[in-house]
């Protein structure tokens, strides 16, 4: 199974640098941009500083194609209801939206670490009168659960195959063959996941996690770059809003 969602794909890139925070908010108005678009032609906004980011960011295109697949279903779902409500173009309306949303969050995971990604949010919580200890046991379970997402999908897809070279049959029709096959997938799953925990808690306490100030070994340094990145996407969102007002 090729999973992508919350893996980071290392490249030696303009936006690979650029600190999580800008990125983080930068993210947020990559979105707020995306809905605030008011009809197809203004699609091209988004899309072109899409393509940008994209180059800068040296990951090919299939590898961001690749994290529309878990998340078709949704975006067909959301097409076909909204064809039915309002035709055609509506319908191309919210599943570009819907694109381009997944795209530039798949950005931000293949471009940053999981735990700068949860430091950055770590930091900015700070800003908001956030206490030091919850910011960092959030951020310490935001780390944890973004980098489990993709360990437990292989771990699913290990399971399938063990058990279909034992004999499961996940084709077969019927309600009780369906819940039997659904079974033979979510314990053995449990189980492991409850294993992974048990041995990650063991790791967390054998290096006197939460006894006292934690340190990190990265740090954040905001530098120009950072500035220029975020301001970019500022004015993107600035012209978006100045097309929709006049």
């Amino acid at each position: 199974m090729n999973i992508t969602i919350g893996k980071y794909i290392p490249k030696d890139s303009v936006i690979h640098k650029i600190d999580p925070r800008a990125k983080l908010i930068s993210v947020i108005i990559q979105i707020t941009l995306v809905m605030l678009v008011s009809n197809l032609i203004e699609y091209i906004i988004p899309v072109s500083l899409f393509i940008i980011l994209m180059y800068l960011s040296k990951i090919k295109p299939i590898a961001y194609l690749r994290s529309l697949k878990s998340m078709w279903f949704l975006i067909l779902f959301a097409g076909l209801v909204q064809y039915f409500e309002g035709g055609v173009v509506s319908a191309l309306y919210i599943i570009l939206r819907l694109v381009l949303v997944f795209l530039f969050a798949s950005m931000l995971t293949y471009t940053t670490p999981p735990l700068l990604t949860a430091r950055g949010i770590v930091e900015m919580l700070k800003y908001v009168k956030v206490k030091e200890e919850a910011r960092e046991d959030f951020g310490m379970m935001l780390a944890i659960s973004i980098r489990f997402i993709p360990v437990l999908l292989d771990e699913t897809d290990r399971i399938i195959k063990a058990q279909l070279s034992r004999g499961a049959k996940y084709s077969e029709k019927g309600i009780r063959n369906k819940l039997s096959a659904v079974t033979s997938i979510i314990i053995p799953l449990l189980v492991s996941s409850l294993r992974k925990a048990e041995e990650l808690s063991l790791a967390l306490q054998a290096r006197k996690y939460g006894l006292g100030k934690r340190t990190h070994y990265y740090s954040l340094k905001w530098n120009i770059s950072d500035t220029v990145f975020l301001l970019s996407n500022i004015a993107v969102l600035a012209i978006v809003i100045v097309i929709r007002l006049f």
